[in-house]
């Protein structure tokens, strides 16, 4: 082999390691919470991650999300003062997809 040949074939052996290197680890979990009743966003529910320490707080439009959540099976819990939790079992998260889980909370 030439020395352009093998100098051409080491870069591609370096670009092809540096890609694998920026390829995502975890997923994220995406939604809505919104009212039982009238399907009206609710703002400042917490979702939370069971058995983790990840969650997040719904703005203004009840949207919510989770990222750099490492793939596995979860338990998703939404609640607000005023409302009943609700529980979501077995939400699978993979490695760089969305899952989308939305919730509607009834009052107490």
């Amino acid at each position: 082999m030439n020395k352009k040949r093998i100098s051409f074939m080491l870069l591609l052996m370096l670009f092809v390691m540096a890609s694998a290197a920026f390829a995502g680890t975890t997923g994220k979990i995406v939604g809505t919470v919104t009212d039982a009743s009238d399907g009206t966003p609710l703002p400042a529910v917490n979702v939370v991650l069971g058995g983790t320490t990840m969650g997040a707080a719904t703005d203004m439009n009840g949207y919510y999300f989770v990222i750099n959540v490492p793939p596995g099976t979860y338990t998703l819990k939404a609640m607000m003062i005023g409302y009943q939790e609700q529980i979501v079992k077995n939400v699978r998260v993979s490695i760089d997809l969305t899952t989308s889980i939305n919730f509607k909370l009834s009052t107490v």
